[in-house]
């Protein structure tokens, strides 16, 4: 088995400057193995190598001393740490122009994409096309390598500030597109609803996964064990992510550290993530780390899917000015690594299936999507302590054979049509499946077989309307609240084959207080069930709460998932919704129960948790004959009586591995 298949690893990234071609070796080294890292990634080549070159393409940095990359290589393997080389093929010096003007990207004013000194290279042009494969060539012939990393192929539309670059309109992305389309010419506006922009979108995918794949041909000719990392699936290895943090950002997403590493094992059971924790609070502020407490939950939430553990600063150790996370990354580092062998024998114990809507990587595609359904729904999930399983959209053709593996599908506001075999499947499953928002917009012959349901008008307007929580046997979570507003994007109705839920109290005027009247009790159902089993619901639920956080929409959306299909809970906990808690099967009647304390989080801040005592847990139809404690030096032996064991989480993690007969 290739190593980065066997078990889960722990690496750094050092992303190195310039001014690193004049590190200090020795004591990157030493802190590398304090950390309890036993991999490392680190620059080579690209923008700047850092090692001598013969390649035209490619300008070692001018603080270069020797032959940095490779004295990193002799003393890090001497060290036990494995090495992946770090190229960053999305931009070079803007002198090139003046020898190489068809290597760039183009604005839509025929202007490169500058930023500082470089200016970014298209994926059509010879440098990412042919000149890559020579740097490949020199660096597999000059190191031993464990693996190569590629930093941002693809097309980015935005700069490091933000700044909207567009669509490349470059020489060279205009005659293939054209060829490629059978004649269309390349779009100028990212329009979803413009043909030729859905195909472009298309041929981004495309031409991206035929680069990688060319370059893994030239890969695994020369070293057939190198594994192949960049943000991209198709033809890689290690599919790279990141949980990162925005000043920008108007929503801080809680559950970074784990849903993609979650989303790719599920969907690439082939491949491995390794989902960066990025220490950095945004990318003009690299050298001030995000919270401790931030950090570390990461950290576990990536170890607590089985992912590998990743984390990232810019520059060497030497010189970094923020320390402050070093204690919490080799706290995490060290358990998990004494752990490591349990950590890679976890299997899921999942009845549900949420889909993920988001493009996985984001600089091959930039259709518009609903992300926030999606991440609604996660909050609302996670909240209730309901195991479920994440499969990303753009591979959910190839993964429509394992539908009925699952008992509960949810589908978060994807409004296009699935392809054959998807659809074959949907029709088919023994799951429920279940719809949000615009599910199935585009594809109504679907939209009607699976929910018996018919797409009428848009609710206009829809402030001032309400759902009427009624038959209360069904919305047992409302005794004393009747009406939960309803706002967003929401449409009318027409069930042909499906019970109805859910009245829509239509809007009446909501001002002055004096006129605050009217509201009519409307024919309209906002939730339709079909056959007992599926369940739409043509209205945003989990934007709603993940947006506004108001329970109520979880709370109709949780009573309707128990009225269609009650999951067969694999657990049963008093925890509240802010310790996140993962289960796996580990063995024959073995099982790893994880507990992430969120309740440092207050929406903004991540700040040192609550301590958590006296949880109860009982695994369903298991009896624990043994609870230990996961610690940095084994196993800690925790009292067993009864079918509930008891857990504490005093701190931002709490691993229990549990025998049962």
């Amino acid at each position: 088995m290739n190593w980065w298949m066997e078990k889960p690893y722990r690496m750094v990234q050092n992303n190195l400057r310039d001014i690193d071609g004049a590190m200090d070796v020795d004591y990157e080294v030493d802190m590398l193995k304090k950390l309890g890292a036993n991999v490392v990634q680190v620059g080579c080549g690209g923008i700047s190598a850092y090692g001598p070159s013969q390649l035209a393409c490619q300008r070692p940095t001018p603080y270069l001393q020797g032959d940095k990359f490779g004295e990193i290589v002799e003393k890090c393997h001497a060290a036990g740490i494995r090495v992946i080389a770090r190229f960053d093929i999305s931009k070079v010096h803007k002198d090139y122009l003046q020898t190489n003007p068809d290597w760039f990207t183009r604005r839509a004013d025929g202007d490169p994409a500058y930023f500082e000194d470089c200016a970014a290279v298209c994926v059509n042009g010879a440098y990412q096309q042919e000149r890559i494969l020579d740097v490949l060539r020199e660096a597999m012939t000059n190191y031993s390598l464990d693996g190569i990393f590629f930093n941002i192929p693809g097309y980015p539309t935005t700069d490091y500030d933000g700044n909207y670059v567009g669509i490349c309109q470059c020489e060279n992305c205009k005659r293939r597109f054209y060829e490629w389309s059978g004649g269309m010419t390349l779009p100028t506006v990212e329009d979803d609803r413009d043909p030729a922009y859905r195909k472009y979108e298309e041929f981004k995918v495309y031409t991206v996964a035929d680069m990688l794949h060319r370059v893994r041909s030239l890969v695994k000719s020369i070293v057939p064990n190198v594994p192949l990392s960049t943000y991209s699936d198709d033809g890689i290895d290690i599919i790279r992510c990141e949980a990162q943090s925005a000043i920008r950002s108007k929503h801080f997403w809680l559950y970074s550290g784990s849903e993609d590493s979650a989303a790719i094992k599920t969907t690439f059971p082939d491949k491995v993530p390794s989902n960066c924790a990025i220490n950095a609070v945004d990318i003009p502020y690299r050298f001030m780390g995000v919270s401790t407490w931030l950090n570390q939950i990461r950290l576990y939430q990536n170890a607590a899917v089985g992912g590998n553990l990743d984390w990232c600063i810019v520059g060497a150790f030497e010189d970094y000015p923020d320390r402050a996370n070093f204690e919490g990354v080799s706290e995490a580092f060290h358990l998990h690594a004494r752990h490591e062998e349990l950590f890679a024998k976890l299997q899921s114990t999942a009845r549900v299936l949420l889909v993920n809507p988001r493009p996985f990587y984001q600089f091959s595609t930039n259709l518009m999507y609903n992300e926030r359904e999606y991440r609604g729904i996660v909050h609302m999930l996670k909240e209730r302590h309901i195991p479920f399983d994440t499969v990303i959209l753009s591979a959910l053709e190839d993964f429509a054979s394992r539908l009925n593996d699952y008992d509960v599908i949810v589908l978060p506001d994807l409004p296009r049509a699935p392809g054959p075999k998807l659809r074959q499947a949907l029709l088919a499953t023994t799951a429920s499946v279940i719809g949000t928002g615009h599910t199935l917009h585009e594809d109504p012959q679907l939209l009607e077989q699976l929910f018996g349901v018919r797409i009428r008008e848009k609710i206009e307007p829809v402030a001032a309307s309400y759902l009427l929580t009624e038959p209360k046997e069904v919305f047992r979570s409302f005794p004393a609240r009747d009406w939960v507003f309803l706002h967003m994007d929401s449409y009318r109705l027409e069930l042909t084959d499906a019970d109805g839920y859910l009245p829509l109290v239509g809007a009446a005027p909501y001002g002055p207080p004096e006129r605050a009247h009217g509201h009519v009790l409307t024919d309209d159902r906002m939730a339709a069930v079909k056959g007992g089993k599926n369940l739409y619901l043509p209205w945003m639920a989990g934007t709603l709460y993940y947006d506004l956080g108001y329970e109520d929409h979880k709370d109709i959306f949780c009573d309707l998932l128990d009225k269609v299909r009650p999951i067969k809970q694999p657990l049963t906990t008093d925890a509240p919704g802010c310790v996140d808690i993962f289960l796996h099967s580990v063995g024959r009647d073995e099982y790893l129960i994880q507990l992430i304390n969120l309740s440092g989080f207050n929406g903004v801040t991540i700040a040192k948790p609550l301590p958590m005592e006296n949880i109860h847990l009982t695994l369903t139809g298991k009896h624990p004959q043994t609870l230990e404690l996961l610690t940095a030096d084994g196993f800690e032996n925790q009292p067993v009586t009864g079918d509930a064991v008891t857990l504490r989480c005093p701190g931002c993690y709490a691993g229990y591995r549990v025998t049962c007969k």
